[in-house]
């Protein structure tokens, strides 16, 4: 009697979960880091069981793999900018006249943190309206909301960032947030947050300055179209670094 042997493939994703964006979307999310395989990933994204949303970053249009992205459906969510501020910089000088205080938390300081972990989310939520998730017309702005509040959310349960500065008002009202991510050779601004009732009263600038520490680089990214941004971490001796493009695909869009 004959035998029939049927062949096994092993097929491997190119792109990888993203489990914080699953959970936010409710649907399986994937990220994507280049070079890769496009003949495989544009067999993966073919596929009936594709996930319903890919991101990506490349250095820019220049890149060989954008066309080949844009023709599978990947679309321009944002171009960014990474400034970085120099160790030796110049100390930034104390503002004068604050109706608030900044104080450090780290994600030891349970007890503390707890109390305001709920404030940190609802600010997010509420006033971080321009993020690339904001400006993809493809994602309700109640899950672009949601993914800024969990992001700032998941340093009180240990899940991302070593520190966050919280600025709070007189009524102890928290007021802004400067989540910071500690690197063997530099800090990173990984989200900071102004309530719109105290934007230019200093906030952002007290929140980021706290942060500094002499000899240790400082680094953070924001949207090329963010003029205000710009001016902002200029003023504090940030300066440009690179630059990218963030893309992001849809299943079943063509935009």
């Amino acid at each position: 009697m004959g035998t029939n042997t049927a062949r096994i493939e092993m097929v491997t994703s190119v792109t990888s979960p993203d489990d914080f964006l699953t959970a936010a979307f409710e649907a399986p999310c994937r990220s994507l880091v280049l070079p890769c395989d496009l003949d495989a990933l544009a067999d993966e994204l073919g596929a009936p069981d594709a996930p319903d949303f890919v991101w990506t970053k490349i250095a820019g249009i220049d890149d060989p793999a954008f066309g080949p992205l844009t023709s599978m459906g990947f679309r321009i969510a944002v171009e960014e900018i990474t400034y970085e501020r120099p160790g030796d910089a110049a100390a930034s000088a104390p503002s004068n006249g604050h109706d608030f205080t900044v104080h450090k938390l780290t994600p030891t300081s349970t007890a503390q943190a707890s109390a305001i972990a709920d404030e940190v989310g609802g600010l997010a939520a509420r006033n971080m309206t321009t993020s690339r998730f904001h400006q993809d017309p493809l994602v309700p702005d109640d899950i672009a909301a949601e993914i800024k509040k969990r992001w700032a959310m998941n340093f009180f349960i240990g899940g991302r960032g070593e520190e966050m500065y919280v600025a709070s008002a007189a009524d102890d009202r928290v007021v802004g947030f400067n989540q910071v991510l500690v690197r063997p050779d530099c800090k990173v601004i990984d989200l900071i947050c102004t309530a719109d009732d105290h934007r230019r009263r200093g906030v952002a600038r007290a929140i980021v300055a706290a942060m500094f520490e002499p000899g240790i680089k400082t680094r953070v990214g924001s949207q090329a179209n963010n003029e205000a941004a710009d001016e902002f971490y200029k003023s504090l001796d940030f300066e440009p670094v690179g630059r990218a493009l963030c893309l992001h695909w849809h299943k079943g869009a063509r935009i």
